[in-house]
This record gives C-alpha cells, sequence and structure tokens, in this order.
C-alpha cells in the first residue's frame, strides 16, 4: 500500500467537494449528512474490544473520508489501515484510535459549519 498525498492540513477540501458534488448545494449537503451519519458508526466499530478486521475497517473510514476531501481524517485513517492487524495491545490501537475520534469530530464540526453557511 502506497501513502497518499493528501494535505493533512485541510480538515475539509471544499473544492473537491464542489467537484465531487457538481457544485449543487443540496447534493453535498446530502452527501454531507450522510457522512455524518455513518462515518460515526465506522469509527466505533473499527475501536471496538476484539476487533480482528481493523484494516478493512480503517480502509472504509479512509474511503468515506476521502470520498468528501476530508484529508486530515483520511491519512490518519490510512495510517491506521497500514497497521494492518495489530495485536489487541499494540499501544498503537489506542493512539490511533483518539487520533481518529479527534480529527471525525473536527471534521464534522467543518461539515456542520459548511451546511449552516
Amino acid at each position: 500500500m502506497t501513502n497518499s498525498n493528501w494535505d493533512e492540513t485541510i480538515v475539509l477540501d471544499v473544492s473537491h467537494l464542489e467537484e465531487f458534488t457538481g457544485g449543487d448545494r443540496d447534493l453535498r449537503a446530502h452527501v454531507l449528512t450522510i457522512f455524518m451519519d455513518n462515518a460515526p458508526s465506522y469509527l466505533q466499530i473499527l475501536c471496538r474490544p476484539g476487533n480482528e478486521n481493523w484494516r478493512a475497517d480503517a480502509h472504509k473510514l479512509k474511503g468515506a473520508a476521502r470520498s468528501i476531501g476530508a484529508w486530515r481524517l483520511a491519512v490518519e485513517a490510512e495510517r491506521a489501515e497500514a497497521f494492518g492487524y495489530p495485536a489487541q495491545d499494540d499501544p498503537r490501537r489506542k493512539r490511533c484510535s483518539l487520533e481518529l475520534l479527534k480529527r471525525l469530530e473536527e471534521t464534522i464540526s467543518h461539515i456542520k459549519q459548511l451546511i449552516n453557511d
């Protein structure tokens, strides 16, 4: 797996999102709402104790983030995916889970602000 070249400083790439939705504001709001409805459950499944599908679940979160241009979240999910299937007691799991939660909350905050503008 190669590392992406996404700009990790960008929480939500609005130009990518505009291109993805063809500039349709209603579609953009719909896509972002779907992301906000689903991404937290992807993270919850990824971080649950005993999860043996770490890599696949990280990939799902990465794909959701990537589709809307949430590069900061996508990069961290890509890191999680690169761990493969870390042991339950691997300290990377907890560190990565906390960072993913932080980045997801940050992304959702940006989305809500964008929808309300």
